[in-house]
């Protein structure tokens, strides 16, 4: 069984209970407390912007009937949050708008069951989806969600606005008198009449209102709810980016991108510095250094040294100076040129086809290499500093100082042990050079016959 098919059958075999118990964890973490409070503080405050001052009427409507999108922000909440969160942004919401209402808050109560619920059984449904790993299963749980918020929320407000809504409102301006609401609608709707208000109202205005503005919420959600996914799910921990590192191997595709790295390597850069450029012809040396140029400010237009060999930079933050020792044959030559002359502390020096044997300071390497799918690599270290690979070895070699330590010591020898020594060494040199006299003594004397031999024997 693969990693994710357990990490899978593991969530499957959890309990509701069990993750609800694993949610409720979550408050003790003061930092999730605080991220959690301010994440519902900025989504209620956007719920309730939207529901009492962005709202707009559709002439298909009756004039009463606004369109508006303040479930979204709940919906945010329920799905990233859980379906408790999304609820208590659209009741907070409905709370704010208390003291500017001018329904008796019987529109803003009816309002708050309304919001509940389009937002639970959507923000319910999601959460109840076991691949957690899956977007596409995600999509697959937010789409029911949100058709099952969208039909119960229509049903609920034909309910609503048959028994508690429209009498409501009939009493509050008409003073009782069915005849005034019949009016409101009368230009829509034109036959209409007291016996037949109902019928047109709920499934012509209520029924296609209500779906369509939960169509309008819904697609807003897909769109924004995987662009602001990080946001929503910030735990409290800092959510800038750590740079990443300009040493390494880098693939860029486009001119901009190599830019965007030279810039990036513009920053590493205090003055000093030698970038050896290496890489065949075309592999977009001089374009890096143009980018490199730009990045530290120079304001003169960045060519090729080709044939002027060294071009000088000063408009910049550092001096730059370009060299391309191509048609340099040797040091000499360099030499005369004045070419080593130009590197000093203030400057940064780019060089192309490097023949400088002894570089000393900060060097940097930069190996590109042309792709044959057309990107390219830029290999960018440092001198001096070991690769990874000379640091795996050197982490999996023993260390050869450690491994000398590690040998018994000699004990320090008196003088007499010395002398006595120096002594011992002279006289078997001497029994050496002796023997080594006597054996070639022998060589030189004439070979025995074998007849000496065969009596030796």
């Amino acid at each position: 069984m693969s990693k994710k098919d357990r990490i899978a059958s593991q969530q499957t075999n959890v309990s509701p209970f069990s993750q609800i118990r694993a949610g409720l964890k979550r408050f003790a973490d003061p930092r999730f407390s605080a991220s959690y409070v301010a994440k519902m503080a900025i989504l209620t405050a956007l719920a309730f912007i939207l529901y009492a001052f962005v709202k707009f009427n559709l002439p298909i409507f009756p004039s009463f009937l606004d369109i508006q999108i303040s479930e979204l922000p709940a919906l945010l909440a329920g799905f990233s949050m859980g379906p408790v969160s999304g609820c208590l942004v659209v009741v907070l919401k409905c709370l704010f708008k208390f003291p500017l209402s001018s329904t008796a808050y019987v529109g803003e109560a009816t309002d708050m069951l309304l919001g509940v619920a389009f937002v639970l059984p959507a923000s319910l449904i999601y959460r109840l989806r076991r691949d957690k790993q899956s977007h596409k299963a995600g999509m697959i749980y937010a789409s029911v969600g949100l058709a099952a918020g969208s039909l119960l929320v229509s049903f609920i407000a034909v309910l609503v606005n048959r028994y508690i809504s429209v009498p409501f409102y009939v009493q509050l301006y008409f003073n009782g008198n069915f005849e005034g609401i019949v009016g409101v609608v009368s230009a829509l709707y034109k036959d209409v009449t007291a016996d037949t208000f109902y019928r047109y109202y709920l499934w012509a205005g209520v029924l296609p209102f209500n779906i369509l503005r939960c169509l309008i919420v819904s697609a807003l959600t897909f769109v924004l709810y995987k662009r602001l996914s990080v946001l929503l799910h910030w735990d409290g921990a800092s959510l800038r980016k750590k740079p990443e590192s300009v040493f390494g191997a880098h693939i860029v595709k486009k001119e901009r991108d190599t830019y965007a790295l030279a810039a990036r390597l513009a920053d590493e850069l205090d003055g000093g510095e030698i970038i050896l450029l290496s890489g065949d012809l075309g592999a977009g040396k001089t374009t890096f250094t143009k980018g490199l140029a730009k990045a530290l400010g120079v304001t003169e237009e960045v060519t090729s040294p080709t044939f002027a060999i060294l071009n000088v930079y000063n408009s910049g933050r550092l001096k730059l100076n370009h060299l391309d020792m191509y048609r340099i044959e040797n040091e000499d030559e360099m030499a005369e040129l004045g070419v080593q002359d130009s590197i000093d502390s203030d400057s940064v020096t780019v060089i192309e086809w490097n023949k400088l044997t002894e570089l000393d300071g900060k060097v940097f390497e930069i190996d590109i290499t042309l792709n044959e799918d057309g990107t390219r690599t830029f290999d960018i270290s440092k001198r001096g500093e070991p690769s990874e690979e000379e640091i795996s070895e050197n982490i999996c070699a023993p260390n050869e100082e450690e491994t000398l330590s590690k040998e018994p010591k000699e004990e320090p020898l008196e003088e007499t042990s010395k002398e006595h020594s120096e002594e011992t060494l002279e006289k078997a040199l001497d029994e050496r050079e002796g023997a080594e006299d006597e054996n070639a003594a022998s060589r030189d004397l004439p070979e025995p016959a074998s007849e000496d031999t065969d009596a030796r024997t």
